[in-house]
């Protein structure tokens, strides 16, 4: 079955945006890239501008990434062991990070072009974690695992220790402190079950 127009001209433009940079991609090579005739309109039909393809490009990668991240297990899973449905959750957090990564350093260079598109990042990365995060915390709040007032406060700490490790690691090339990414999250489950 033949790949759509607008499918290959998201898809060329963003192996592009993330190549050359918004202000270094054409059109033309979009055009070109999706396999249409450069100045044949094509392009036009689909979008009215590099920005709004730009913006296009990053709701679809946020919707695709929002669909494919993994989230932790309940406690029940764990065999009721709520440090091990922790770690675990944590783990995959900083893996939906990395693969998050060419999305969230595409919107950094380009936030200016983007829009909404920003704050629909922004979601995925802050709002939704934190408000998932924080109704399972609240859940074993109120059974009594977790000893804390506020999940919603303890939700979006975790979300950034977790985002700003990644972040440090990914910018500096190496874990702050040189704390590795086991002690992190064993601090991190100590911090939110209780030593």
């Amino acid at each position: 079955m033949p790949v759509p127009t607008r499918t290959r001209i998201l898809d060329a433009a963003w192996d592009l945006f993330l190549r050359e940079g918004f202000a270094g991609t054409t059109v033309t090579q979009i055009e070109a890239a999706a396999g249409l005739s450069a100045g044949s309109g094509s392009f036009y039909r689909h979008f009215r501008s590099k920005e709004e393809v730009l913006q296009a490009v990053v709701d679809r990668e946020v919707d695709r990434t929002n669909a494919e991240r993994q989230i932790g297990p309940e406690p029940e899973e764990t065999g009721g062991d709520v440090r091990v449905a922790l770690a675990l959750e944590f783990e995959r957090r900083l893996d939906n990070l990395r693969r998050l990564h060419p999305l969230m350093e595409l919107v950094a260079r380009e936030r200016d072009h983007l829009g909404a598109s920003v704050d629909h990042l922004g979601e995925l990365l802050v709002a939704r974690n934190v408000g998932i995060r924080s109704q399972r915390l609240a859940s074993w709040m109120a059974a009594g695992v977790i000893l804390t007032r506020d999940a919603e406060a303890l939700a979006a700490v975790v979300t950034f220790a977790l985002t700003g490790y990644h972040l440090s690691v990914r910018f500096f090339g190496h874990p702050p402190a040189g704390v590795s990414e086991e002690s992190l999250i064993t601090t991190l489950v100590d911090l939110v079950a209780g030593v």
